[in-house]
């Protein structure tokens, strides 16, 4: 659990202290010592904060057109962009900062071995099943004689199921 200072937190997320604040005022989770645990708040910022331009996107459509004595002649503007320049800076910083933050958490986590590469991972389930699939295509071989000499059904159904059991076994052996 990362903890950062407000002013820390608010360097690594490239916005105001006084943004930090706001957010905490609004109910962004802070700890006991007033430091800002970084998983949690990015969690926080992103199912409480809009880093979409829908909201400055609505306010620009819904807002009344200016009177004035020529019809004005609407400039295009692009579906997307904000009205206020500082909030595309903030947005674009924002959410730059959310990937960077995200990117660092899981290098972290890679590093303290809580998380495996997934191409690692299907290496080793890509080894167990060809070292099952093997064995089992290896079962004729290997019981051929031994079931062909058996008189008793169930000694042949022992002797098959123990084999067939052994390498099944082997699929359980991920070891994460």
């Amino acid at each position: 659990m990362e903890t950062l200072l407000k002013s820390e937190f608010a360097k690594r997320l490239h916005v105001s202290k006084a943004r930090v604040s706001q957010m905490v005022q609004k109910g962004m989770p802070v700890t006991a010592e007033g430091k800002v645990d970084v998983a949690e708040a990015l969690n926080w910022i992103e199912s409480h904060i809009d880093l979409s331009h829908k909201d400055s996107v609505a306010r620009r459509q819904s807002a009344p057109p200016a009177a004035s004595a020529a019809p004005a002649i609407p400039a295009p503007v692009p579906d997307r962009l904000p009205t206020d320049p500082g909030r595309i800076l903030l947005t674009a910083k924002a959410k730059r900062a959310l990937v960077e933050l995200r990117r660092a958490e899981r290098l972290e986590r890679l590093e303290n071995d809580e998380l495996v590469e997934a191409a690692e991972v299907r290496r080793a389930i890509d080894g167990l099943i060809a070292n099952a699939k093997s064995k089992l295509l290896a079962l004729g071989h290997r019981l051929g004689p031994r079931v062909a000499i058996e008189t008793d059904a169930s000694r042949c159904q022992i002797l098959i199921d123990d084999v067939v059991s052994e390498a099944l076994l082997d699929l359980t052996g991920y070891q994460g």
